[in-house]
């Protein structure tokens, strides 16, 4: 399945927990709370690991979030189900979402666009359909096309309290903020102990910079459910943003506790330790995010250099130069990662050319200083010059 590609943003971020957006810059389906129902269904992960479906529904499941994580024999399974299912009802919901999906890891571009032509221009008649549908239409970041279907859901049912938390969600994703309040508040009437709708409207007053009731709200998720981990992590990015660094310390570190395979909790925590001046914790907590994600080039790229400002110029050097030569898009940012190679990369010739038998590292350390330095004096070029021949 094809992959995205990474976009760096150097700056301390803070994550958007709320609507737990992900790193590909394209939501996450809008989540729905389980039923309550009385047929058991295998759980996913055995779902995930099956190599042929025996109906629809389950094949449905297993493609619904974790594509990339099937095999090609579940796949084919997947698809022929579908095909045979749409020959009798040509417009059933979960079997034209599943056909969409094999398309997709396929990368069938064609198909792809056909199928998705197809989908909205369903008319499904039950709420659960049209979330079905919305949902796959977020993933896919196509929100406006995913909210027409989401308001179908409550036109169809106006008591169903899942149309209203998946509207909310999308209409905050489109920054629709007020209308976003309007859609949780209707959720949490419907359905009081909605705690993602108690949390996810608590971000919202946090974005609204109302840290009272963001507070309150999210605190009132915790109490229906007390080891609810994002709730924690939105806390900690409300105290961070009011400088209650202790409190977000507390906040991150329970997170991180309950979520220690996460990379949010680390980067905040080192975001934190940065604000206290506690570089050494900073510098701990990023070597711990990238235990969890390796080529995470914002943290990389933070931890380049704080060890810079430590005098560990060999690793600093390293780290921005995996950086330097990712995938990065934007000029500006690349810039400013050059910049610091070449300072980096100084401080390192310096520090070698002191030792004997480090005369050749040293050499290639200056090479690197006015490969990545710009605008340099010519006086400056030729003392680099000179420190070379005298290695040499």
């Amino acid at each position: 399945m094809k992959k995205s590609g990474i976009f760096l943003i150097i700056v301390f971020i803070l994550s958007c927990a709320g609507q737990n957006i992900n790193t590909k810059n394209v939501p996450e389906p809008p989540s729905k709370e389980p039923k309550q129902t009385t047929n058991k269904k295998p759980p996913l992960e055995t779902l995930q690991k099956n190599t042929s479906f025996e109906n629809i529904d389950d094949a449905y499941m297993a493609m619904d979030q974790n594509l990339d994580q099937l095999t090609d024999e579940a796949v084919k399974s997947a698809f022929e189900l579908a095909v045979n299912t749409l020959k009798e009802d040509p417009g059933h919901m979960r079997a034209n979402i599943v056909l969409f999906n094999a398309h997709l890891y396929k990368a069938n571009e064609e198909q792809v666009l056909e199928q998705f032509k197809k989908l909205i221009t369903l008319q499904p008649t039950k709420p659960e359909s049209c979330i079905e549908l919305g949902t796959l239409l977020a993933r896919l970041g196509k929100i406006p096309h995913a909210i027409v279907f989401f308001q179908k859901s409550i036109d169809l049912d106006a008591s169903f309290s899942e149309g209203y938390y998946n509207l909310a969600r999308a209409k905050s994703l489109m920054r629709q903020f007020d209308q976003a309040i309007n859609a949780y508040k209707k959720t949490i009437e419907l359905s009081p102990k909605h705690y993602r709708a108690w949390n996810n409207l608590g971000w919202i007053y946090m974005l609204k910079k109302d840290f009272k009731k963001a507070t309150e709200h999210i605190n009132k998720a915790l109490e229906i459910k007390p080891d609810y981990s994002v709730a924690y992590l939105n806390l900690g990015t409300i105290s961070l943003l009011q400088k209650d660094l202790d409190q977000a310390e507390k906040e991150f570190k329970t997170y991180i506790k309950q979520k220690p395979e996460k990379p949010d909790g680390y980067r905040n925590l080192a975001t934190v330790y940065q604000h206290k001046q506690q570089f050494d914790d900073a510098i701990s907590a990023f070597r711990e995010l990238l235990k969890i994600k390796p080529d995470d080039y914002v943290a990389m790229n933070n931890l380049a250099v704080m060890l810079l400002s430590k005098a560990k110029y060999g690793e600093s050097v390293r780290l921005l130069q995996q950086v330097y030569h990712s995938d990065v898009k934007n000029e500006k940012i690349k810039s400013e990662v050059k910049k610091s190679l070449s300072l980096a990369s100084f401080h390192l010739a310096e520090t070698l050319s002191k030792h004997d038998d480090k005369k050749e590292l040293a050499i290639k350390a200056y090479k690197d200083y006015l490969k990545y330095s710009e605008d340099l004096p010519d006086g400056t070029i030729q003392k680099i010059k000179d420190k070379i021949s005298a290695l040499q």
